[in-house]
């Protein structure tokens, strides 16, 4: 097996994890405008901004990849891009387990009182223990055949594979976007949405036309491939493409950041707080997208 082929491996695994962490974003976004929302205690409010924090910390990370990906590789297939996404996977693993288990303890308080504890460790721990544990223990009785198993050498990465890993990576962005974009529809049908104040509305307004803006980007690579180049393997198809995938991520991480101030604001009830924490979901995301894969690709320059 060729290395480009073990890096296209790699980026399915980024995106079959993100389709099953989208369907929880989704749920984590729009449970703060559902009616029983509010009748919510205090705690349980906050375990809930918790089990969003950690499902934005899961979408940042499987993110990661590509981006440095298209950043620091410009699409090549290394060994260093194929480590990086393994890491930023199993990384990704561990707060999609923790927010699983937040979700239960805030769905199972409702229904079950403090049954809702017990609950809540017993998904979380089995989340950790098949993601983390079954593999750690199936890798104590991998055969010598299987040990002696070495990845490929690096070799010039051909064009169909560029162009195909780059449509794998927006298939990997596309969609924890699309799940965010149909919960901002949503919700402006919402009696809870109606009683927001302006400005707070005019925010979620504004960040559903950052990600409606980074859907029609992430879309644009296979149209243009198809329209203008008839769906053949040429050269300013990646390029293109791979401007193109970089670029909605800024759109992306505008929209994210800013629906997260939303939904904090409804959560924690104070704007200041909600405020903080949607600069630091903001930061967070420009220095794993933008400024660590640039600062790599400078570092690799050099």
């Amino acid at each position: 097996m060729r290395l480009e082929d073990l890096v296209k491996t790699a980026l399915d695994e980024l995106r079959m994890q993100m389709l099953g962490t989208q369907v929880l974003f989704g749920f984590q976004l729009q449970g703060v405008f559902q009616e029983g929302f509010g009748t919510m205690p205090g705690s349980v409010k906050l375990m809930d901004f918790a089990a969003l924090s950690l499902i934005v910390l899961t979408l940042a990370l499987l993110i990661a990849a590509p981006a440095q990906h298209r950043l620091v590789e410009r699409g090549r297939a290394t060994h260093r891009i194929f480590a990086t996404a393994k890491r930023f996977a199993e990384f990704a693993l561990a707060p999609l387990a923790l927010a699983i288990g937040c979700d239960v303890y805030v769905v199972g308080q409702h229904w079950v009182g403090q049954g809702a504890v017990p609950a809540a460790i017993v998904t979380g721990a089995a989340g950790f223990f098949l993601w983390y544990g079954l593999g750690t223990l199936l890798r104590t009785i991998v055969t010598p055949k299987e040990k002696a198993v070495k990845p490929p050498q690096e070799e010039k990465t051909h064009l169909h594979m560029k162009i195909e890993q780059m449509l794998t990576e927006s298939r990997v962005v596309l969609p924890g976007a699309q799940a965010m974009l149909g919960f901002q529809f949503v919700v402006t049908m919402t009696k809870a949405f109606a009683e927001l104040p302006d400005a707070v509305r005019n925010i979620h307004f504004a960040a559903l036309a950052c990600v409606a803006l980074s859907i029609m980007l992430l879309i644009t690579p296979a149209a243009v491939h198809r329209i203008t180049f008839r769906g053949l393997d040429v050269e300013r198809v990646h390029g293109i493409g791979s401007m193109l995938v970089t670029t909605a991520l800024v759109p992306l991480a505008l929209g994210l950041s800013a629906d997260f101030f939303v939904a904090g604001f409804k959560m924690l009830g104070n704007p200041q707080a909600a405020g903080i924490a949607a600069g630091v979901v903001l930061m967070g995301l420009a220095a794993l997208w933008y400024a660590l894969p640039l600062f790599l690709r400078r570092h690799a320059h050099g």
